[in-house]
């Protein structure tokens, strides 16, 4: 992206990025989309923190390029009770996040607990009184409206179907399948946060194949549809926004989805 480029360009490092975002208000990535004719910042901020002061602004310009950064993504809610963490001194680790490490998932965990006896009431019990590491992962991923526990298991099935695939092609015949600890401790994003961190990232995933998504087996014969992959990618994404758009006095609800293809084969 731009900022990459501009950060090749300007001949920086990427271990000493931490470093330099303790720099705070001081910090050498905030000269980033400054328009050197016009002295202004061209930073797409959004529209709630455009006309506020040039400090605020930057606030939120550290959290986005620090949240890029980490996830490899900006984040969704930029200006996030921004103007409430004035009074933070500008900690970057808390700037409208939900943290494993800050200790104050405690807050976000119980509306996320509420949330889940509203809608799913069984799987709130299990989760709220077995599964801690997961239930914060999920309170994380609610406090600041980004899927994070979606994201995270979506992104070990990849790896775990390529290592598959890979060792497939090289002749293994059982290949050994990819565990979440393998995944977490190679995983280039993962390998950023902190160890204990990692250990809960892990234990979350691996809860949430056991008591909400399992995984399939990659050794097990399936058909292969012939059909329009295109057709069927529509019809779940009209699955999706029709419960995305329901009213919010419409839960609990079970809703029964099935796709009739052309034909099978093996």
């Amino acid at each position: 992206g731009l900022f990459t480029q501009w950060f090749e360009e300007g001949g920086f490092e990427e271990p000493d990025m931490e470093e330099e975002f303790d720099e705070k208000l001081d910090c050498a990535y905030l000269e980033f989309a400054m328009n050197e004719e016009t002295e202004t910042n061209e930073f797409p901020f959004p529209p709630e923190v455009v006309n506020e002061s040039d400090e605020d602004k930057k606030l939120v310009q550290l959290r986005v390029i620090r949240h890029c950064w980490l996830y490899g993504t900006a984040p969704i809610n930029a200006d996030n009770d921004w103007a409430d963490e004035k009074a933070k001194e500008y900690n970057l680790d808390d700037i409208g996040y939900v943290s494993m490490t800050s200790g104050n998932t405690s807050s976000a965990a119980e509306t996320t607990v509420k949330l889940l006896q509203t809608h799913c009431p069984k799987l709130s019990e299990r989760i709220g009184q077995h599964e801690p590491d997961l239930l914060n992962l999920m309170a994380i991923g609610q406090e600041n409206e980004f899927p994070l526990l979606i994201y995270l298991s979506d992104s070990f099935v990849r790896a775990r179907v390529a290592k598959h695939v890979e060792d497939k092609e090289k002749g293994a015949k059982n290949p050994q399948a990819l565990t979440v600890a393998d995944w977490v401790t190679n995983n280039p994003y993962l390998q950023r946060v902190a160890k204990n961190v990692t250990d809960k990232i892990a234990m979350a995933i691996t809860a949430f194949g056991k008591r909400i998504a399992p995984q399939f087996t990659l050794d097990a014969t399936r058909p292969v549809v012939e059909d329009d992959l295109s057709e069927i990618v529509t019809c779940l994404n009209a699955a999706v926004a029709f419960i995305r758009d329901l009213p919010p006095n419409s839960y609990p609800l079970q809703f029964d989805f099935s796709i009739a293809v052309r034909g099978c084969s093996q």
